[in-house]
């Protein structure tokens, strides 16, 4: 016996390659989408510092109030006034509950094709209707095409910068010129924020700065590393976050409490030279497989979206499991399979690797 919701569920694209690398013997993994540096020592230091004095019962279901005071202050650096914010249990927390809070089965939300893997299970989750807007080639939301994609049904726009898979990140300008078209729209935006700190050619600016009502999701888990602590943010107007507030307490009951703790500690630890060697790294990706593969060079998140320009994608994934090199067909992000994710979020020698073995089996 199951319930009918796990009938159009299955399981991750991305997940399933995570399980292949542990059968193969000296796998070239360039599927994970995870930090590959170490926890900040004074991030890990306060954790340590919360669990030693007690901290590891229950807290608020909003978070406590030295992390969401420090939040706040740190959005209104950006010149945003949050109205609400809460801690959530990592990005996927945030976007649950986001999406229970907006979406049924009255209403149709849309996604840009590709999008990150987990979004559409999100939709289903919440008896919703998908609607997906097609970026190929350039991977751009633009204001034509979300007038174009619009129906009386669409309400929601699950919106993402930097973006998983593709690498995409869009300029203040392009997120001013959006925002204006969703109001106009009268869509309400969740706008997935979690590589904001990724942005190696310009400033990020958050959906927020031109659309107030926007909830913005953000996260822990790549800046500093931290995936597995399960701790992240979200803010947006009351109205909506008060509801996910009482979405949590029925399900994560609140965001793990000692990583509450560190992350209102560690919140402001400078991590430009990781963001500075993420950057290089990019460089590295683009600069090496541009000649074997079509590609844009990423301007954010770590990965890039890469087409083999001599052999289809099926044949050339299928090369890439016989020569034990992971990365993540387009058909775990979309409709589509004529593209591959190859995420950088590795050594440098591990890249290296990857990448000429990739050129070699791509001819």
């Amino acid at each position: 016996m199951q319930a009918r919701r796990m009938e159009v569920l299955e399981s991750s694209g991305i997940r399933r390659f995570f399980e292949l690398s542990k059968k193969m013997k000296n796998p070239i993994n360039l599927s994970l989408g995870q930090a590959h540096f170490g926890v900040p020592a004074q991030a890990r230091d306060a954790a340590i510092e919360a669990i030693k004095k007690g901290e590891n019962g229950y807290s608020m279901t909003a978070g406590i109030d030295g992390l969401l005071e420090t939040v706040r202050a740190s959005i209104r650096a950006e010149g945003i006034e949050p109205e609400a914010v809460m801690a959530i249990s990592g990005a996927e927390g945030g976007l649950l509950t986001s999406m229970l809070a907006l979406a049924d089965e009255s209403n149709q939300v849309l996604l840009t094709d590709p999008c990150f893997a987990t979004y559409g299970h999100l939709v289903k989750l919440a008896n919703s209707k998908i609607h997906k807007i097609d970026t190929y080639p350039d991977f751009r939301l633009t204001p034509r095409r979300l007038r174009k994609a619009c129906t009386p049904e669409t309400k929601i726009l699950l919106f993402n910068s930097p973006v998983n898979p593709t690498g995409v990140a869009y300029t203040a300008k392009e997120i001013e010129a959006l925002a204006k078209t969703a109001k106009e729209l009268g869509l309400q935006v969740i706008s997935d924020e979690v590589y904001d700190k990724f942005c190696y050619d310009f400033e990020h600016t958050s959906f927020a700065k031109y659309d107030p009502t926007a909830v913005v999701i953000r996260a822990f888990s790549k800046t500093w590393g931290v995936a597995g602590w399960r701790i992240g943010y979200a803010f947006g107007p009351e109205s909506i976050i008060s509801n996910m507030i009482m979405l949590q307490q029925f399900t994560f009951i609140c965001a793990p409490k000692p990583f509450q703790y560190a992350a209102a500690k560690a919140f402001n630890i400078d991590m430009s030279a990781m963001i500075d060697e993420y950057r290089a790294k990019r460089d590295m990706v683009y600069d090496g497989l541009k000649a074997g593969f079509e590609l844009r060079r990423p301007e954010g998140a770590f990965y890039a979206f890469c087409r083999p320009k001599n052999i289809d994608c099926e044949t050339f994934i299928k090369r890439c499991l016989k020569n034990e090199i992971l990365v993540v067909p387009g058909s775990a992000f979309g409709a589509k399979n004529s593209h591959f994710r190859v995420s950088f979020a590795t050594d440098d020698e591990t890249l290296k690797r990857g990448i000429d073995l990739l050129m070699k089996i791509g001819i």
